[in-house]
């Protein structure tokens, strides 16, 4: 890829402890836009603890689902950056080593960011004072000035200045500790039908997202969320050859998809020979491996037909 690699911070407590794990996520703008480009949209979950916000004005960091991290990585689009927690003693050793510098950075970003919007905005009085006639460099009025200031914003960075400070000095991350990450994830948040049941959607041009507000693994988009509605509702994978499918399940499953317009949608992975899809037994320092390999997945929908 042309492109240098998306960064996903993968905040882990202990490397000795699956558990410890923290969600992926994203904290660049511009790893934003190349993730949208790619059909991986995430989930916006950046707020201020005492005063929290509707999802609309949520901000980053970008929560990616675990299936989502695995198929950038895989597929060459991202790499893991290891956050070694717990976060609250990283970042209070930051700032008892870095605060000075943080602040002299934080406080001439926010000087010359009031230096462009004063600038701006007298050039922007000159205008005015033109079109009605009046001579701009006779209008020098205090009162004017007062409006200038008292209307200067602070600017939110997109990027914060004491993440940057985790990796300073410190090596790339090999390859080896890449897999771990990886096998950590898999281990402990996903099971492997289900990466592949997202695999052959997204094979397909399916944008996914998180299901759980209707009752399923993913929710899948026939293109961008800002365009479609989601048309499907995915169950999570089932071994295809030793899982019974429940009917009580599948009757609720198809009867709330009718119900919120979606089809409910149920799938598994023909391989008689991986029916545990246990973390141990994919061969993760072998990325080619897995993309090369043949997994047929099949789905089937279900829809409630209203009787009863």
């Amino acid at each position: 890829m042309s492109e240098s690699k998306i960064c996903i911070k993968l905040v882990v407590h202990d490397l000795n402890d699956p558990e410890s794990v923290i969600c992926p996520m994203i904290f660049n703008l511009d790893d934003m836009v190349k993730l949208r480009r790619l059909g991986v949209c995430g989930i916006l979950a950046g707020t201020l603890p005492f005063a929290a916000q509707q999802n609309i004005f949520l901000t980053i960091p970008l929560k990616l689902m675990v299936e989502e991290t695995i198929w950038l990585v895989l597929n060459g689009y991202a790499e893991l950056q290891l956050i070694q927690g717990p976060m609250t003693s990283l970042m209070t050793n930051i700032l008892e080593t870095k605060g000075d510098e943080l602040f002299k950075l934080a406080r001439d970003k926010l000087l010359r960011s009031f230096d462009l919007q004063r600038q701006y905005k007298k050039e922007q009085h000159a205008l005015k004072l033109q079109k009605l006639g009046i001579d701009p460099a006779r209008d020098n009025s205090s009162a004017n000035n007062k409006l200038i200031e008292s209307s200067l914003f602070v600017e939110t960075p997109n990027d914060s200045l004491t993440l940057q400070y985790c990796h300073q000095g410190k090596s790339p991350i090999d390859p080896t500790l890449d897999s771990m990450l990886l096998n950590l994830l898999i281990s402990n948040y996903s099971n492997w039908n289900n990466y592949l049941l997202y695999q052959s959607l997204k094979s397909q041009n399916y944008v996914m997202s998180p299901g759980g507000r209707f009752g399923g693994l993913f929710i899948a988009y026939p293109g961008d969320p800002l365009r479609y509605h989601s048309h499907l509702t995915i169950d999570n994978a089932l071994d295809y050859y030793n899982d019974p499918i429940d009917f009580i399940s599948l009757t609720s499953g198809a009867r709330l998809g009718t119900a919120v317009k979606k089809l409910w949608v149920i799938g598994g992975v023909k391989d008689e020979n991986s029916s545990t899809n246990k973390a141990n037994d994919i061969q993760l320092n072998q990325p080619e491996t897995l993309l090369t390999k043949r997994n047929d997945t099949s789905f089937f929908s279900i829809e409630w037909a209203g009787f009863g």
